[in-house]
């Protein structure tokens, strides 16, 4: 089975709590310059590595430069340990809905950072079953049953038991009707 440790990305983002702001954001910017590589977080650890606090993208932005990071991190951070198994991390990650998670050892040090796409790829459709079911529990779903489905361009409604993917009078693509449009 395979577990975090298999998926982690190891160049993770972290800095000590005393480091300011303005350096955090340069270091993240150097660190990713030419890299398709996407940082959500930015991490906060001791002398040791061991996992102190985390703090978003954002609030880096919004703080002043001078601000140590150690004062903007909250330390209530949500973690998964380098044995915990693929489908326990996507249920973590369906559960708190973030973009990435730090992955830490048995000391608790920091050794990388899952993310929500590595956890999808790793995934096979049993164990993706699995976790729609512990997690979305007021859901009745039978795929045999049929949804409604709604055309972008004309609006006509259609039901079927699958996508039919286009629409039948105009030819564009179709949305299932409960699928919010943001």
């Amino acid at each position: 089975m395979a577990t975090a440790r298999d998926i982690l990305d190891e160049t993770v983002t972290s800095f000590e709590a005393t480091t300011p702001v303005d350096d955090v954001i340069d270091e993240i910017r150097t660190s990713t310059a030419g890299s398709e590589r996407t940082v959500y977080y930015a991490y906060v650890v001791d002398g040791d590595g061991t996992l102190e606090g985390v703090t978003s993208l954002r609030e880096l932005l919004n703080a002043g430069g001078d601000t140590p990071i150690g004062e903007i991190a909250t330390d209530s951070v949500v973690f998964v340990e380098t044995d915990d198994s693929v489908d326990r991390v996507a249920t973590v990650f369906s559960r708190q809905q973030f973009m990435a998670l730090p992955v830490v050892d048995e000391s608790k040090e920091l050794v990388g950072a899952v993310t929500a796409g590595d956890v999808i790829e790793a995934l096979d459709e049993e164990a993706s079953k699995k976790v729609l079911k512990t997690t979305i529990r007021d859901i009745e779903y039978d795929p045999a049953d049929e949804s409604t489905y709604e055309c972008f361009s004309c609006g006509t409604i259609m039901t079927a038991t699958t996508n039919p993917g286009t629409c039948p009078n105009c030819g564009s693509d179709v949305r299932h009707r409960q699928t919010s449009i943001e």
